[in-house]
This record gives C-alpha cells, structure tokens and sequence, in this order.
C-alpha cells in the first residue's frame, strides 16, 4: 500500500492554531494525507487533544545543542507567563536564540532581543532542520512571525511547496506578503483582502478568497441558546453584558516607531470593572488570550457582576452570552462581528493600525481610553443591535483552503479549480 504523504502545519497558539488545525483534522479525516504539526506554545495541547500528531522544538534537538540549552533556560527564567511546558520554552528560546546570534552575530543578537524580545526571532535554520528531518510534501503555516515565518521561507528554500493562511487583513505582514516567493498560495478572508493584495502586486493566480478555517463554526444555530444559558447561570439576565477580550500588548514591534505598554490590557480591564461596579445596568464577562495570565482571581475580587468567560467554554459560545464585545485588537472581534455580534474597539494600541476593525466593517464603535469609562453611561438600548451575517459563512472554509492545498501538492496550477468565496 502506498504510504501517505506528510503535511507539516506549523503555527503558534490562539487564533493561529484554531485556524489550521479543522484542515488538519479534515486532511486526516479524508485520508489526503498524514497530518504532522509543528505546535508552537500554547498550539500543542489543543492539538493534542484533539488527535493530530505534534512535533516541537524539543524533538527538535540534537547531541550538540548544549550551548542552545543553557541560553534557553536563562531566557525561559525571565518569562512572566509560562505558556509553554518548560523544556518546549526552553528549547524554543535557546534554539531561536541561537539561529539569532547565527545570523547577526553576538552583539546585534543580544540588542534585538532585548529591543523585540521573541519578537525578533525567524529561525531559520531550525526550521530548515524540521523540514530535512520530517520530508513533508507540503508545508502549511498561518501568517504568523517567527517560526511560521521561517518555515515557509526554508520550505521555499528547499523547493517543497507552501500555503500560507491568513487569519485577518495581513495589514502588518503586507510587505512580505505581497512577494511572489513567500509561499505558493495565499488564503485570505475574504474578496476585500484578495484584491488588496492584488492591487499590492500580488499575483493574482496566487490569492484565494478562502476564508478563516476558525470562523467555519460561527453558523452553529445550537450558539444562542448556549450563549443564553451561560448568561443565565451567571445570573445577568436583565443586565446589559459586556464581553472583554483582551490580548497581549508588546513594547516593542519591529517596524513601528511607538513604544506599547503591555500593562494597556490590565488597564483597560480594570478601568471596565470600575465602571461596571459602579452601574447596577452592567455585567462583564473577563476572556484573556491563553498566553496572558488567568483572571480567575481578579473577577473573583471585583464583583458578583463580572465573572471570568473560561476556556472550558467555546469562544463562539460566549459571543452570545452578553450584547456587546469589546476589544482592542483581537481576532475576537472579527469572529464576533461575523456571529452577528456588536462589536467595539477600544483605540490606543500599538497595534491599532494593524487592525482597523472600523474601516474593514468589523467594529460598530470605537472608544479611547477617555471615553471608556462613559461610554455606557447613557441609554443602553440599541447598542446591542446585531449585525447581518455575510451570507458567505454558510461555505466551509476548512474545505476551501483543502481544496487549495491539494492543488498545490499535485502541483497543478490551483487556480484553475480552487473555490473563490464572495
């Protein structure tokens, strides 16, 4: 019997995960091919959990990486969340350390860490040496930095073909987006996102309008009712329920001149739970990215109105359990604005022009800091109107990206039958 072939997927936890893996599940559930992913941090226990075979860093060491061991457990010493299992983060930082110092010597290795911290890896030879060792027919990555990054460049480099999917708008990575080199096929959102990159210079034979894989299970018509349910149990019925889901805030981001302040997150939340102890009217549900600390101890000190919206529980799930979403530039918002949710964009992000969630439709409203704490502060009704779903979220993404990838592996010009989404 003739042996399957392997596809690599490689990507990082949150929103990069939830996006490739439903194509990894399908690819194994069809028989295409045998599913391997390279599951980055937070990635690897969701995609264990769910069957498909993972690889990380530290499969990835060899006899000779003492050097790469030790730099790895000083720099996993000085990490405020531990994310990762510790021997995954320690060798995920000595191995990407050490391809850094590789690169750009000693001292420009050392001024970028400490100017971008992880921010500033592509570890490329590591990847490379994934790549020779698992053989893959196929490399399939999200439009993540770093490791996502370097995989898909050293699978150009070793002439195996690569599909890149992007979550959102692709607004920060437009620039290497855009080269005809960096993988042989885009996904992307939607029409909007592949006529920007068509009218940047991309190819148009190389853009697929596929959709977000993540995004395929917003038309559950079982959500609302779960939704309800979880509002009731908390006991915010008849309370206007807000939805804050925060994400990670860098000091620091390559190519943006600002300075960020991680602690914006904490402070918006915070200033959130004033306002909401403060208004008998409002309820908060707290969801913080996996890779920020839990904030079972902060909903637990603030009020019996604001409780903790937990991972046990489908994101999809608690998009229906309040009436409004807010957030500052998480993927959150665009799987709430395509669930129908209202959504609100509180502004002040070193990120914000990365995630014009106005502009793209996505946001209802956007608020800065001076108006959040007045921001519901008058009437309450019609702030909850929901959206109109795009009609085009009844067609599966995960089977559009598949059909892509399939091509590209037959190594077929995929154009030709790959399904556009409008």
């Amino acid at each position: 019997m003739k042996q399957r072939p392997t596809w690599l997927f490689v990507c990082y936890g949150g929103g990069h995960v939830k996006a490739l893996l439903p194509v990894a599940e399908r690819v194994r559930a069809l028989g295409v091919a045998e599913p391997l992913m390279l599951a980055l941090t937070t990635a690897a226990p969701i995609a264990r959990a769910r069957g498909v075979p993972t690889l990380g860093f530290r499969d990835l060491l060899e006899p000779g990486d003492h050097l790469a061991l030790a730099i790895g457990e000083r720099l996993a010493d000085q990490l405020t969340v531990q994310a990762a299992e510790r021997d995954e983060s320690v060798a995920y930082l000595g191995l990407s350390y050490t391809d850094l110092e590789q690169r750009h010597g000693a001292a420009e290795a050392a001024e970028r860490y400490a100017r971008y911290g992880r921010l500033a890896f592509l570890p490329l030879t590591v990847l490379e040496r994934a790549l020779r060792r698992v053989q893959p027919a196929l490399v399939l990555a999200t439009n993540s930095p770093r490791a996502e990054q370097a995989a898909i460049e050293s699978a150009r480099a070793l002439g195996i073909p690569s599909l890149c999917l992007l979550d959102l708008f692709g607004i920060w990575e437009r620039e290497r987006l855009v080269r005809a080199d960096y993988a042989d096929a885009l996904c992307v959102l939607n029409e909007a996102v592949r006529a920007a990159f068509i009218a940047a210079g991309r190819p148009p034979e190389q853009v697929f309008a596929t959709g977000n894989p993540a995004f395929d299970g917003l038309r559950d018509p079982t959500l609302p009712a779960l939704g309800a349910g979880l509002r009731r149990e908390a006991g915010f019925e008849g309370k206007y329920v807000l939805l804050l889901a925060t994400s990670s805030e860098p000091a620091r981001v390559p190519g943006i001149t600002a300075v960020g302040d991680p602690q914006w997150p904490r402070r918006i939340e915070q200033r959130l739970i004033e306002t909401v102890r403060g208004d008998p009217r409002l309820a908060l549900w707290l969801r913080r990215h996996p890779s920020e600390p839990p904030a079972d101890v902060v909903a637990a000190l603030a009020h019996p109105r604001i409780r903790v919206a937990g991972a046990e529980v489908p994101l999809h799930a608690w998009l229906h359990a309040g009436d409004e979403v807010l957030v500052t530039v998480s993927t959150v918002g665009v799987e709430a604005a395509l669930a129908g949710r209202p959504v609100t964009q509180v502004r002040g992000s070193i990120l914000d022009g990365l995630s014009p969630f106005d502009r793209m439709g996505v946001a209802t409203r956007t608020v800065g800091w001076d108006e959040l704490g007045s921001a519901w502060s008058g009437p309450l009704m019609g702030l909850s109107k929901e959206q109109n779903l795009p009609s085009d979220l009844a067609l599966s993404a995960t089977d559009a990206v598949l059909d892509v990838a399939r091509r590209l592996q037959l190594g077929g010009r995929v154009y030709e039958t790959a399904r556009h989404r409008t």
